[in-house]
């Protein structure tokens, strides 16, 4: 995944990503919210040490599974998760931009008279 992609999908710049891979930023709330999105444990994505799986017992997740994570600013659906889109391949994801872009046309068309 790109740095532009998961930042999208945490919700975070492209710099704050870029920032946590070259270890001049180590905010402990956005490493979860990268942790979720990886589908990683944040220990491990933080500090390199234990399993990278994350525990389906974290209680991290007890809290936080409940709710659906917020939307990155700008995200259009509000029924479709960022990470849900961005954890699909290249080749799915531009799939399903073609469609929407057919279906904006379509309706554009309808608007306007065509």
């Amino acid at each position: 995944m790109s740095q532009s992609a998961l930042a999208q999908a945490c919700g975070l710049s492209q710099g704050a990503i870029s920032n946590y891979e070259n270890g001049t930023r180590r905010s402990a709330k956005e490493i979860f919210r990268i942790a979720q999105v990886l589908e990683v444990n944040p220990a491990w994505l933080s500090s390199g040490v234990g399993t990278m799986e994350p525990s389906p017992t974290a209680p991290y997740l007890l809290s936080e599974q409940s709710r659906e994570p917020e939307q990155p600013s700008g995200w259009p659906f509000d029924s479709i998760a960022a990470s849900a889109f961005w954890s699909l391949d290249p080749e799915q994801r531009s799939i399903i931009e073609t469609a929407v872009a057919g279906m904006i046309g379509s309706f554009q068309k309808k608007s306007h008279g065509g």
